[in-house]
């Protein structure tokens, strides 16, 4: 399995998850990294439709590990596991790990929401390609650290429009 991620703009998400940045946006910012505390999100709040596929993160050790607290169940029946309680580390199938750590450090490290889309084949016969778009959300602890993210997710298989602008990110990156 390859897996590759990029980060796009806002914009370019789904309705869905542009109404759950909007939520998160329209949460108080008093914590002091100007992120909402954690226990003001609620993920009822989120649209029903992209819960299955939302999945929250505990932030350890300053952003240098993650574990799931809560795994959609459409991620169980894509990956065919269960991640509530695992740590980044443990991810399946391991290609996805380190990019997925690296994509949480992403967000502690800038503290802000990032939409992003990720490129990947399954399978070893016949590799499918499918594609995935994100938002991911900062929370913050009651002491004010960076306590959890939140990422809203939606698969897309083989989308010409997706595949258009993943040409477009990686050429613009080659002419920087």
């Amino acid at each position: 399995m390859s897996y590759r991620q990029w980060e796009i703009d806002v914009d370019q998400i789904s309705d869905d998850q542009k109404a759950s940045l909007a939520y998160w946006e329209s949460l108080p910012m008093q914590s002091p990294l100007s992120i909402p505390f954690n226990n003001d999100f609620e993920l009822w709040q989120l649209p029903p439709a992209v819960l299955p596929t939302t999945h929250v993160v505990d932030v350890l050790n300053d952003g240098q590990d993650f574990h799931f607290r809560f795994w959609g169940s459409g991620f169980r029946d894509y990956l065919g596991y269960d991640g509530t309680g695992i740590s980044t580390q443990k991810l399946k199938p391991v290609e996805i790990a380190t990019p997925v750590r690296d994509a949480f450090k992403t967000v502690v490290q800038n503290t802000r929401p990032f939409a992003m889309i990720s490129e990947f084949q399954r399978g070893t016969t016949a590799p499918i390609t499918g594609f995935q778009k994100f938002i991911r959300l900062p929370l913050a602890n009651v002491d004010g650290s960076l306590g959890q993210i939140v990422s809203i997710v939606e698969f897309q298989m083989d989308d010409f429009k997706v595949r258009q602008l993943i040409q477009d990110i990686t050429s613009t990156e080659e002419n920087d």
